[in-house]
């Protein structure tokens, strides 16, 4: 083997061995070393900084509560206003999607009405009926 290829080589594998070395014994990760930071890190970081704001606010909040003579609040307070609100939007939610189901049941079931020549059925008659839960006589269905 040519001479000059061995010296490449060797100057290679000792450039891989300094690298691997430098990187098994030097302290912190690569990451610091960049100035950069793990998600675990960015994470925990979000999460302290979320704490510190929720208790900045409540305390702002119970100091102006404190001012009006009203009780102070907790975090749990908080966290079940919370919840409430989610249950309240999910309930509202729920009536809607109820609402856009009746008025697309009633479009297809009065056009096919109206094909048969019968009377357009109301949203009161709809909602009569699925509220008693009973079953249209034949001369209502549609």
């Amino acid at each position: 083997m040519d001479p000059f290829a061995l010296v490449l080589l060797g100057a290679l594998a000792a450039l891989i061995l300094w690298v691997w070395l430098l990187g098994r014994h030097y302290p912190g990760t690569g990451l610091e070393q960049l100035g950069l930071k793990s998600a675990r890190e960015i994470t925990e970081q979000r999460e302290a900084l979320d704490a510190e704001d929720l208790d900045q606010m409540l305390s702002a909040h119970n100091a102006r509560r404190r001012e009006r003579g009203q009780a102070e609040l907790t975090v749990s307070d908080l966290e079940l206003r919370v919840v409430e609100d989610l249950a309240e939007q999910r309930r509202r939610r729920d009536a809607y999607l109820a609402d856009r189901e009746l008025e697309q049941l009633l479009e297809a079931t009065n056009a096919r009405r109206r094909a048969r020549g019968l009377p357009p059925r109301t949203r009161a008659q709809a909602r009569a009926e699925f509220d008693s839960g009973g079953e249209p006589d034949s001369a209502e269905r549609g």
